[in-house]
Protein backbone atom coordinates (compact mmCIF):
# COMPACT_ATOMS: atom_id res chain seq x y z
CA UNK A 1 0.00 0.00 0.00
CA UNK A 2 2.84 2.43 0.86
CA UNK A 3 4.43 1.77 -2.54
CA UNK A 4 1.14 2.44 -4.30
CA UNK A 5 0.67 5.80 -2.45
CA UNK A 6 4.30 6.71 -3.17
CA UNK A 7 3.83 5.78 -6.84
CA UNK A 8 0.65 7.87 -7.15
CA UNK A 9 2.38 10.81 -5.40
CA UNK A 10 5.39 10.53 -7.71
CA UNK A 11 3.13 10.36 -10.77
CA UNK A 12 1.20 13.41 -9.57
CA UNK A 13 4.44 15.36 -8.97
CA UNK A 14 5.70 14.48 -12.46
CA UNK A 15 2.42 15.53 -14.04
CA UNK A 16 2.37 18.85 -12.20
CA UNK A 17 6.03 19.50 -12.97
CA UNK A 18 5.53 18.64 -16.63
CA UNK A 19 2.68 21.14 -16.94
CA UNK A 20 4.53 24.10 -15.48
CA UNK A 21 5.60 26.93 -17.75
CA UNK A 22 9.22 27.24 -18.70
CA UNK A 23 10.73 30.12 -16.81
CA UNK A 24 12.24 32.98 -18.74
CA UNK A 25 14.70 35.44 -17.27
CA UNK A 26 12.63 38.47 -18.25
CA UNK A 27 15.19 40.99 -17.00
CA UNK A 28 18.00 39.37 -19.02
CA UNK A 29 15.78 39.27 -22.13
CA UNK A 30 14.86 42.93 -21.62
CA UNK A 31 18.53 43.90 -21.43
CA UNK A 32 19.28 41.79 -24.50
CA UNK A 33 16.47 43.46 -26.44
CA UNK A 34 17.55 46.96 -25.37
CA UNK A 35 21.08 46.20 -26.56
CA UNK A 36 19.71 44.87 -29.85
CA UNK A 37 17.87 48.17 -30.29
CA UNK A 38 21.08 50.14 -29.60
CA UNK A 39 22.98 47.96 -32.07
CA UNK A 40 20.22 48.51 -34.64
CA UNK A 41 20.52 52.28 -34.23
CA UNK A 42 24.30 52.06 -34.71
CA UNK A 43 23.80 49.86 -37.79
CA UNK A 44 21.51 52.48 -39.38
CA UNK A 45 23.95 55.23 -38.39
CA UNK A 46 26.74 53.35 -40.14
CA UNK A 47 24.63 53.10 -43.32
CA UNK A 48 24.13 49.32 -43.16
CA UNK A 49 20.52 49.62 -44.33
CA UNK A 50 19.99 46.13 -45.78
CA UNK A 51 21.22 44.43 -42.61
CA UNK A 52 19.01 46.74 -40.56
CA UNK A 53 15.93 45.80 -42.58
CA UNK A 54 16.47 42.19 -41.54
CA UNK A 55 15.50 43.11 -37.97
CA UNK A 56 11.90 43.60 -39.06
CA UNK A 57 9.72 40.50 -39.30
CA UNK A 58 8.45 39.60 -42.78
CA UNK A 59 4.93 40.58 -41.66
CA UNK A 60 5.98 43.74 -39.79
CA UNK A 61 3.89 46.91 -39.82
CA UNK A 62 5.45 50.36 -39.50
CA UNK A 63 3.19 53.30 -38.69
CA UNK A 64 5.13 56.48 -39.55
CA UNK A 65 3.61 59.85 -38.67
CA UNK A 66 1.31 61.38 -41.28
CA UNK A 67 1.71 58.46 -43.71
CA UNK A 68 -0.20 55.26 -44.45
CA UNK A 69 0.85 52.06 -42.70
CA UNK A 70 3.78 50.21 -44.26
CA UNK A 71 3.15 46.48 -44.34
CA UNK A 72 5.88 43.91 -44.91
CA UNK A 73 9.58 44.21 -45.63
CA UNK A 74 9.16 45.38 -49.21
CA UNK A 75 7.24 48.52 -48.22
CA UNK A 76 9.49 49.07 -45.21
CA UNK A 77 12.64 48.73 -47.35
CA UNK A 78 11.29 51.29 -49.83
CA UNK A 79 10.54 53.71 -46.99
CA UNK A 80 13.96 53.24 -45.31
CA UNK A 81 15.88 53.66 -48.57
CA UNK A 82 13.80 56.74 -49.43
CA UNK A 83 14.45 58.32 -46.03
CA UNK A 84 18.18 57.58 -46.31
CA UNK A 85 18.30 59.47 -49.62
CA UNK A 86 17.03 62.73 -48.03
CA UNK A 87 19.94 65.22 -47.88
CA UNK A 88 21.54 65.22 -44.44
CA UNK A 89 19.31 62.41 -43.14
CA UNK A 90 20.43 60.86 -39.86
CA UNK A 91 18.45 58.91 -37.32
CA UNK A 92 19.38 57.48 -33.96
CA UNK A 93 17.44 56.18 -31.01
CA UNK A 94 17.81 54.93 -27.49
CA UNK A 95 15.52 52.49 -25.69
CA UNK A 96 14.20 53.68 -22.34
CA UNK A 97 11.90 50.90 -21.16
CA UNK A 98 11.62 47.23 -22.09
CA UNK A 99 9.04 44.68 -21.10
CA UNK A 100 9.25 41.01 -22.07
CA UNK A 101 6.26 38.69 -21.67
CA UNK A 102 6.39 35.88 -19.12
CA UNK A 103 6.57 33.40 -22.00
CA UNK A 104 9.62 35.25 -23.36
CA UNK A 105 8.41 35.39 -26.96
CA UNK A 106 6.81 38.88 -27.11
CA UNK A 107 8.06 42.24 -25.91
CA UNK A 108 7.74 45.96 -26.31
CA UNK A 109 10.17 48.86 -26.04
CA UNK A 110 9.56 52.53 -25.34
CA UNK A 111 12.26 54.54 -27.10
CA UNK A 112 13.30 58.07 -28.01
CA UNK A 113 14.60 58.99 -31.44
CA UNK A 114 16.33 61.96 -33.05
CA UNK A 115 16.02 62.63 -36.78
CA UNK A 116 18.11 65.20 -38.65
CA UNK A 117 17.75 66.46 -42.23
CA UNK A 118 19.14 69.43 -44.13
CA UNK A 119 16.76 72.37 -44.42
CA UNK A 120 16.30 74.52 -47.50
CA UNK A 121 18.98 77.01 -46.43
CA UNK A 122 21.48 74.37 -45.32
CA UNK A 123 20.51 74.53 -41.64
CA UNK A 124 19.91 71.29 -39.79
CA UNK A 125 16.33 70.44 -38.94
CA UNK A 126 16.23 68.24 -35.85
CA UNK A 127 13.12 66.48 -34.63
CA UNK A 128 12.69 64.38 -31.52
CA UNK A 129 10.27 61.51 -31.27
CA UNK A 130 8.80 58.99 -28.89
CA UNK A 131 8.58 55.45 -30.19
CA UNK A 132 6.82 52.19 -29.38
CA UNK A 133 8.15 48.98 -30.89
CA UNK A 134 6.65 45.52 -30.49
CA UNK A 135 8.94 42.52 -30.83
CA UNK A 136 8.38 38.79 -31.35
CA UNK A 137 10.84 35.91 -31.33
CA UNK A 138 10.98 34.07 -34.63
CA UNK A 139 11.28 30.30 -35.10
CA UNK A 140 15.06 30.58 -34.56
CA UNK A 141 14.66 32.42 -31.26
CA UNK A 142 15.73 35.78 -32.74
CA UNK A 143 13.94 38.99 -31.83
CA UNK A 144 12.18 40.66 -34.78
CA UNK A 145 10.35 43.99 -34.79
CA UNK A 146 6.71 43.39 -35.71
CA UNK A 147 5.13 46.80 -35.05
CA UNK A 148 6.73 50.22 -34.91
CA UNK A 149 5.08 53.57 -34.34
CA UNK A 150 6.39 57.02 -33.47
CA UNK A 151 5.39 60.64 -33.22
CA UNK A 152 6.99 63.91 -32.27
CA UNK A 153 8.17 64.75 -28.80
CA UNK A 154 9.72 67.81 -27.20
CA UNK A 155 13.52 67.83 -27.04
CA UNK A 156 14.89 66.39 -23.82
CA UNK A 157 15.52 68.89 -21.02
CA UNK A 158 19.20 69.64 -20.56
Amino acid sequence: MKFRIFGIGLLFALLIGGCSEATVDQKAEEQKLMQLSRDWSAMIGAGDLEASIDLWADDAIVLPPDLPALTGKSEIREYVLGAASIPGFKISWEPEIAHVSKSGDMAYLIERNVIEVDGENGEKIVTHGKVVTVWRKDSHGQWKNVVEMWNSAPPPAD
